[in-house]
């Protein structure tokens, strides 16, 4: 074994990060299932009231940026860590996509500022 494989076998650092890769992949299988939830939620608002919840739309949106957060995270695409240990997702302006409204509003969710 090389002294560089050595040293990354016995770096705390490393291991410190399979500790929030296991932390990460276990909040980004809670975010699936809300994310489902969410989705379902939505489906039986437009289907009975004509219009999803705004509320879930700005929460979704943010839980989108989130997975988005946790996969940078997960695959090394990035050293921030997300919620929990990071702050959850601001807000940012997104077009509504709901056709059948006449109301122009915009959901807004911006990302944490890195650490």
């Amino acid at each position: 074994m090389d002294d560089k494989t050595e040293n990354n076998l016995k770096s705390k650092k490393t291991w410190k990060r399979l500790i929030y890769i296991i932390l990460y992949a276990i909040c980004f299988n809670v975010a699936e299932i809300v994310l489902a939830a969410i989705a379902v939620v939505q489906f039986f608002s437009t289907l009975f009231t004509g219009a999803p919840l705004n509320q879930l739309q700005r929460f979704g949106t943010a839980l989108g940026q989130y997975i988005h957060e946790l996969v940078d995270f997960l695959t090394q695409a990035s050293d921030d860590k997300p919620f929990p240990i990071g702050n959850w997702p601001e807000e940012k302006v997104v077009p509504s996509t709901n056709e059948d409204s006449d109301d122009d509003s915009t959901i807004v969710v911006t990302p944490a500022p890195p650490k």
